[in-house]
């Protein structure tokens, strides 16, 4: 795989670059798939989009026919690559229960997609070579409720070029200590699954960000973890705890090792409560692994040559204690960094506290997600009513945090209503994050939520959006987003142009620069005459040019490097990629 930069990681690179404004989500073009879900239950909570090129994929699931395609269950998915404009190139069927939960570009125009799914699924292809996976199967037969995870490559007309799976088992060991220890090994609906939440470039790989209950193991089984157990010796249960790992995959998208794994201990170890990783996620950028993570009870941390455990005391009564966590990890060195954050306790009727995505922002980890109480990152922040959502920003130096900032949101009685998040995503020197608020009872929509946040001090701003918002993605130069109203029926995607957050330029200036194309093969384009010079990533210049609308690039080895711009005496840096 060739390296690539994640869309959602283009931040400033320098100290001294000039503030961006917020993006503006007016005008644009926009493709509307409405009336594709005759029942709202069916829409995913979230809609995965990623630039690949100067292509847009998009993502979602339908369960009535639309274009072609006709749903054989309530939650077949769908792939749909649009070009500029959004004019649709190709699209393809998920055929079965399945969902798109990430994407991720090759660097090639094409794209890998991951999601989740139970019993047959046939993977569309344009080129009609699709292949079947099958999910979890118990006595011979498919086991619907027991989801596994799939990653899928298409190169950018479309092709399947090559699937995998990660196909959850029950935990022999756990069914071997609850037999020998006369307790009740507890497997049942939901309680071994594998879902994929994210998809990672790491020095070159495809990386995979998974939860996990049960054990999953290497394609060849040469390697298998397994994800911890509790036993209640009371009630006599021995049951699997959620984990979490970071799967890297071949060429052939073929599990072949497991970089980071977090896991409860074992019942053998001493543990009688029930303890678990509640939430995960990870960013990647060259061969540094960042893995955040909220947990209860004590973890066990194994990352590369690294061991750990992270210990959250567990309440006397009632609630319980959510601990914050980030791991920093070098994959060719194989060292590892462990930071624990505040503990934090919260009540027991519900689970708002989350991480829920983190990105790499030039010296700082962007982190976000839900919390109640008190923030882990910054105990000081508390939240509004039921719970808020949050960014933080955690130095990449020290993990220490820089600074952290919640949304604030009063949403009402904490008994009837409480806040959700759907999604989050950096463009320029600033962080967006959405969601809605939700009523407890049914999760009926109330209200939308949409921010955004100064990536230099935290100063955030509440959007006032009309649409809920699912999903963002961009490429440097364009954003587009996934929204819908209420009640959901569809979805629609529109793509915006140039926009002040990537340009790097002061919004109160009135001559800004963009640059494209990015990924960049041969020449490299200002929409505006500049100064610019190119620098690999150890502070080597490679090239320069003055007063220039363009930069021949071709001698350039592929990678990420960082174009330092100078125009009307504003100087700014933006990261490429060279194919």
């Amino acid at each position: 795989m060739k390296k690539t930069v994640l869309c959602m990681a283009l931040a400033a690179l320098s100290a001294g670059s000039a503030l961006n404004a917020a993006v503006s989500l007016t005008g644009g073009t926009s493709v509307s798939l409405s009336g594709i879900l005759a029942d709202a239950e069916n829409a995913p909570a979230k809609n995965v989009m990623a630039y690949s090129g100067n292509s847009l994929y998009a993502s979602g699931n339908f369960d009535t026919a639309f274009g072609e395609m006709s749903p054989l269950t309530t939650s077949d998915a769908f792939i749909i690559k649009y070009s500029t404009g959004m004019v649709e190139q190709w699209k393809v069927q998920l055929m079965g229960s399945a969902t798109v939960s990430a994407m991720l570009a090759d660097g090639d125009g094409g794209i890998y997609v991951a999601g989740t799914y139970a019993d047959e699924v046939v993977v569309g292809s344009t080129d009609g070579n699709t292949k079947t996976i099958n999910g979890y199967e118990e006595y011979g037969e498919p086991v619907a409720f027991k989801a596994a995870s799939f990653v899928a490559h298409y190169n950018a007309e479309g092709v399947l070029l090559a699937v995998g799976t990660i196909m959850p088992t029950q935990d022999a060991e756990l069914n071997n200590y609850a037999t020998e220890n006369g307790l009740w090994a507890m497997i049942l609906e939901g309680d071994t699954y594998c879902r994929v939440s994210k998809l990672l470039d790491l020095n070159g790989s495809v990386h995979a960000v998974v939860d996990f209950k049960g054990a999953i193991s290497t394609a060849d089984n040469s390697v298998a973890v397994a994800s911890g157990s509790y036993a209640n010796v009371e009630f006599g249960l021995a049951a699997p705890s959620a984990a979490g790992a970071v799967v890297e995959f071949n060429d052939a998208l073929e599990v072949v090792s497991f970089p980071v794994v977090l896991k409860s201990r074992f019942c053998g170890d001493g543990n009688t409560a029930d303890e678990n990783v509640s939430s995960l996620t990870a960013a990647a950028v060259g061969s540094q692994l960042y893995v955040a993570f909220n947990s209860v009870g004590t973890i066990n941390v194994s990352a590369y040559n690294t061991s750990e455990q992270v210990v959250n005391e567990m309440p006397v009564e009632g609630g319980h204690n959510y601990g914050y966590t980030i791991v920093s990890a070098n994959a060719e060195t194989k060292e590892a960094q462990v930071k624990n954050y505040t503990t934090v306790s919260v009540s027991e009727d519900t689970q708002a506290t989350s991480i829920g995505d983190m990105e790499v922002a030039g010296d700082k980890l962007i982190v976000t997600g839900m919390f109640q109480t008190a923030l882990g990152f910054d105990s000081d922040i508390t939240a509004t009513s039921s719970s808020d959502m949050y960014v933080a920003a955690i130095n990449t130096s020290d993990l220490n945090t820089a600074w952290a900032v919640a949304t604030g949101y009063n949403e009402g009685d904490a008994n009837d209503y409480n806040e959700a998040i759907t999604g989050s995503a950096i463009f320029g020197d600033v962080a967006y994050i959405y969601g809605c608020n939700e009523q407890k009872s049914d999760r009926a929509k109330q209200a939308s939520l949409f921010y955004s946040v100064d990536l230099a001090d935290g100063t955030i701003e509440n959007m006032n959006p009309e649409d809920y918002i699912f999903g963002m993605a961009g490429d440097g130069t364009s954003v587009a987003t996934a929204h819908t109203t209420v009640p959901v029926s569809g979805i629609t995607f529109t793509a915006y142009g140039e926009f002040a957050g990537v340009d790097n330029i002061a919004a109160d200036k009135t001559q800004q620069v963009s640059v494209y194309p990015n990924p960049v093969a041969d020449v490299l384009n200002f929409s505006l005459p500049c100064d610019a010079q190119v620098y690999a990533l150890d502070g080597s210049l490679m090239l320069s040019a003055a007063d220039a609308k363009s930069l021949d690039v071709t001698g350039l080895t592929g990678g990420v490097y960082i174009v330092k711009i100078t125009v009307a005496g504003e100087t700014s840096y933006i990261k490429i990629m060279k194919k």
